[in-house]
């Protein structure tokens, strides 16, 4: 690699390491669910591991040293059940610098506990910084949230190596490298968890939406139209669909070209999303078709709100390549009745908006 070349990465290096802390916030939830989920499921692993190493304490410390050593342990213990039954409640990572700062303080204690002059440090007890530093690779975290994280790991090393009195020789020196490479690689590890993750749900999320207007697709409306049947029957609400169609939108395209029709179609997406509420869903149902999914909406006010869109499309003028279309749309409402199953609520309202195209378009009709 040439200098100019090596100088152009060195300059791109603190780009690309912002970079791989961005998290979208739409994966933003995801993860620090993900995140609370394996702090919860390791602590809940943890703790009877954590007493199964009793007997060695008896057997490596006498009876007399193992004693403080088993109330540590317990204490232990139920701070990480504790967190297991808590973690998924606490906000964003404090559970995850709760799981290692519990370890770091019983796994300090403990040391403490062990003579440094026996050969108990050898079967197990030096471990804890390693064990420590390995749970990074659980995490799907940017680096320096995993690297901040390891120094609650590096406390233990370094108050390990002061019980032992160890001196500046190889074998230092080793075991000083092996504890970085296991930091490395648990760091690396957390950053490519996160961008994976991140594509995974950006891969997902396309499955689920339409790629033109952005709209949830037909596939995941269905979807969510039985989930929410399945919640109005649990809550005893009313739920409400709305069934729309762009009038005469061959016309749109014969004139204006699929590049015009495209627009409209991202001009009436974007009054669904201006126009419904944040728990209800617009989806694009197929070709110039929409539905919306209206739970906790009774008759009067599903009626309302399909005016209020039917008003916003016949006003707004979308720019295309030669010029404004207007287009108008017509609606079909349905309230479902109780038990009513998912297909027969949205027939009712796309029979309504037949009605409304034969009764002259650009108007809304009740099913």
């Amino acid at each position: 690699m040439d200098a100019p070349t090596r100088l152009i990465t060195l300059r791109g290096l603190p780009a690309t390491l912002a970079a791989s802390d961005r998290i979208p916030p739409e994966c933003r939830t995801h993860v620090e669910a993900l995140v609370r989920l394996r702090t919860a499921t390791f602590a809940r692993w943890l703790a009877p591991l954590t007493l199964a190493w009793i007997p060695l304490d008896v057997l490596a410390l006498g009876a007399a040293d193992a004693l403080p050593a088993l109330v540590l342990r317990l204490a232990l213990a139920g701070g990480l059940l504790a967190l297991s039954q808590h973690a998924r409640r606490l906000p964003r990572f404090t559970a995850m610098w709760l799981l290692l700062a519990l370890q770091a303080v019983g796994f300090g204690l403990l040391q403490w506990r062990v003579p440094p002059h026996e050969d108990s440090l050898r079967i197990g007890y030096g471990l804890f910084p390693y064990l420590m530093a390995a749970q990074l690779a659980l995490f799907p975290l940017p680096w320096w949230r995993n690297l901040l994280a390891a120094l609650l790991a590096a406390s233990q090393l370094a108050l390990l190596l002061a019980l032992e009195g160890a001196s500046a020789d190889a074998l230092l020196w080793n075991r000083v490298w092996l504890f970085g490479l296991i930091v490395a690689v648990g760091t690396w590890t957390g950053q490519a968890q996160l961008r994976l993750l991140v594509r995974l749900l950006a891969a997902r999320r396309d499955a689920a939406h339409d790629p033109l207007t952005g709209l949830a697709n037909r596939r995941h409306a269905t979807a969510r139209l039985q989930a929410a049947c399945a919640d109005a029957d649990r809550r005893n609400e009313p739920l409400s669909v709305l069934m729309l169609d762009l009038d005469h939108f061959k016309r749109v395209n014969d004139r204006h070209g699929h590049a015009g029709g495209d627009s409209v179609l991202v001009a009436l997406a974007q009054v669904l999303r201006r126009e419904l509420r944040a728990s209800d869903l617009a989806a694009r149902h197929g070709g110039e078709e929409f539905l919306a999914v209206l739970p906790a909406c009774d008759p009067t006010d599903a009626l309302a709100t399909a005016e209020r869109i039917r008003l916003a499309v016949a006003t707004m003028h979308v720019p295309v390549p030669d010029g404004a279309a207007q287009v108008t749309v017509s609606i079909g409402v349905a309230t479902r009745d109780a038990g009513e199953a998912p297909g027969a609520l949205v027939a009712r309202a796309d029979a309504a908006l037949y009605r409304a195209k034969a009764s002259g378009r650009n108007r809304c009709v009740v099913g």
